[in-house]
């Protein structure tokens, strides 16, 4: 007579595993969406160290780059809002090559998206060149 079958255990996978011991952390995630006071993100980050999201990583590059890039271009507006042609400016540290940084300018024209500045006292090899630059790497005087 065969010997009665036992079940066999099934071994959950890598990824169930991990789903499971950061439930708590996704539960977290959406109890902080709900309190007032803001997004607690330890939750998510640690979600993400755990690979519990790893089958979403490509969508969620996608989506950070997309916001990064919107963020960007809502501070370009901003900055453009505050400048107007004639205007005194002085050259921002996101400007290169670096001697340009903190040197004084005066807007000259507008450029489709960029600003076109003449640099006070000339310096490199910017010496009776105007220089191209965004509205974000200029702050008004």
């Amino acid at each position: 007579m065969a010997k009665p079958r036992t079940p066999r255990a099934t071994v959950p996978s890598a990824h169930s595993r991990r789903v499971a011991a950061a439930q708590p952390l996704l539960d977290a995630v959406v109890d902080s969406i709900e309190r007032p006071g803001g997004l607690d993100v330890e939750p998510l980050f640690a979600a993400l160290l755990l690979g519990v999201l790893d089958e979403h990583l490509e969508e969620i590059s996608t989506l950070v780059n997309n916001r990064i890039a919107v963020l960007n271009v809502i501070a370009e507006l901003a900055a453009a809002s505050r400048l107007h042609i004639g205007d005194r400016v002085r050259l921002g540290h996101n400007v290169k090559p670096l001697y340009l940084h903190g040197k004084n300018a005066t807007i000259i024209a507008k450029d489709g998206e960029k600003w076109i500045v003449r640099l006070d006292e000339p310096v490199g090899r910017f010496t009776n060149a105007d220089i191209r630059l965004q509205a974000i790497q200029l702050d008004p005087t």
